[in-house]
């Protein structure tokens, strides 16, 4: 019997496991920051702002994520002493998160076990695969932000889901 190749099946396999996968990082990463003093969710919002001072917003933005969830997290890396705030000229409550020494060497501690642990499980994968594999995923990323963006307008508009 002969199977034709679909492309959109196969693209719909890939997104599929987008979720899994992604529930394994975290898990995995869970694991990793046991005993560190930080969640996942602050790990993600550390790494951010270790790559520049950002607005609670412009975070939000960045991972995808409810601006109340990701003041809370700031928070409470504040409240740790990993972050701290500094004046925002352009907007007096905005202020950008920047992290403190202890932060970014935290950040640069965990991110380099991260790496060894890539390392250890997925260091066969070739740099042509790992350049694919982000062209893809980021094209991904971006048509469904703009799809999500789309439904959220229709859903302002009308009050409801997206009809078919």
């Amino acid at each position: 019997m002969l199977v034709r190749f679909d492309k959109q099946e196969r693209l719909y396999k890939a997104i599929k496991l987008v979720r899994p996968v992604h529930l394994n990082v975290n898990r995995t990463l869970e694991k990793m920051l046991d005993g560190v003093g930080i969640t996942v969710a602050e790990r993600a919002v550390l790494e951010l702002i270790c790559d520049e001072p950002l607005t609670v917003p412009e975070a939000a933005r960045r991972l995808s994520m409810k601006r109340q969830f990701v003041q809370r997290v700031a928070a409470g890396l504040i409240a740790k002493g990993l972050v701290e705030k500094q004046p925002n000229p352009e907007h007096r409550r905005a202020y950008f998160c920047i992290p403190t020494t202890t932060g970014r060497d935290l950040f640069n501690a965990v991110h380099q076990r991260e790496l060894d642990m890539l390392h250890a499980v997925l260091g066969d994968i070739n740099q042509t695969e790992v350049v694919v594999a982000l062209r893809v995923m980021t094209r991904i990323d971006a048509a469904f932000e703009t799809l999500a963006s789309q439904a959220e307008a229709e859903h302002d508009r009308n009050g409801s889901a997206l009809h078919p």
